[in-house]
């Protein structure tokens, strides 16, 4: 194998993909995955010499679209007695609406937050 900067060029000629952390580049892997120091996407050295779906764009996009829809659910909840005749109290009590909006609201923060800590 001959080595062309990060790209390393194979017997057969075929050019290998080499992925790196962008917060660590010491860390260069041969296929996409997980920095191992601190967890983030390995990210193609080479721009467009990933041609595998990206995942970490896909999970975020999950995320971001299911924290939308219970967050908008919490709103509604919350808002709720701004709604002339209030139809919200006869769907959920007055009593229990703020164990709903908890079990609502839980995933939003952990699981939709839980990147970004």
């Amino acid at each position: 194998m001959a080595h062309y900067g990060h790209q390393t060029q194979t017997r057969s000629g075929h050019a290998a993909s080499r992925y790196t952390c962008p917060m660590h580049p010491q860390i260069v892997r041969d296929r996409p995955g997980n920095c191992p120091i601190c967890g983030m996407a390995l990210e193609p050295v080479l721009p467009g010499a990933g041609s595998e779906e990206d995942t970490e764009l896909r999970d975020m996009t999950r995320r971001f679209w299911v924290s939308a829809v219970l967050s908008a659910v919490v709103l509604l909840l919350a808002m709720g007695h701004m709604v002339p005749g209030n139809p919200l109290d006869a769907l959920v009590g007055h009593r229990l609406r703020p164990l709903v909006e908890l079990a609502l609201a839980t995933p939003v923060v952990l699981w939709g937050g839980w990147p970004f800590f």
